[in-house]
């Protein structure tokens, strides 16, 4: 069951009573006005796989208590004024798929979880791809429902889209795999 409540323009904080709705699987309150912090009571809710709360004024930590929702697969939390560290329980959400967070809150993320942080490719130097007929490389990864399959130059297009959630990993596969790095004859990447 899902609690879906994006866009309306609600004001006000995130009740601690949101750890009563056992049954919840989907908390999407994005791009309303909510304030305060995300209650620790939300790791009551233990069938939650996605917290959507990006868009609001949330401030304050990640709660540590979100470690304890098991089923989590997506946290979706930037733009908000949110500070502090991820806690150390997140990381450790084996089904956790996306995250996102804006610079505000510090810390590393496990390289399998995909996040809005750029791709930086060459040390931001200028790279230029891999001939095409080079690009046989095939990069997989889990997706929310299958395993998801992309070559070098889909991988590319998503660095270039600041929108595109990417992982620590497909970056470095692009980084040993689909580009190389200086002057050459192409210039695909930065700088430009």
């Amino acid at each position: 069951q899902g609690f879906l409540l994006a866009n309306n323009n609600v004001t006000g904080t995130i009740p601690s009573e949101i750890g009563r709705l056992k049954k919840l699987t989907k908390l999407n309150l994005r791009n309303n006005n909510f304030r305060g912090s995300i209650p620790t009571e939300i790791g009551l809710v233990t069938l939650l796989t996605t917290i959507d709360l990006r868009g609001n004024a949330l401030e304050g930590p990640i709660p540590s208590e979100i470690g304890s929702l098991t089923n989590l697969r997506e946290i979706r939390l930037e733009g908000n004024k949110l500070t502090g560290t991820i806690p150390f329980q997140v990381k450790l959400l084996q089904r956790l798929a996306i995250l996102t967070f804006d610079d505000t809150v510090v810390g590393s993320i496990p390289k399998d979880i995909k996040t809005l942080h750029p791709c930086r490719l060459c040390n931001g130097q200028s790279y230029h791809m891999v001939p095409p007929a080079a690009d046989k490389e095939i990069y997989h990864e889990n997706g929310t429902f299958q395993i998801d399959s992309f070559n070098c130059a889909m991988l590319l297009e998503q660095t270039q889209d600041p929108d595109q959630l990417i992982s620590a990993n497909a970056c470095e596969f692009i980084g040993g795999n689909c580009v190389v790095c200086g002057s050459g004859p192409f210039q695909d990447g930065p700088p430009s």
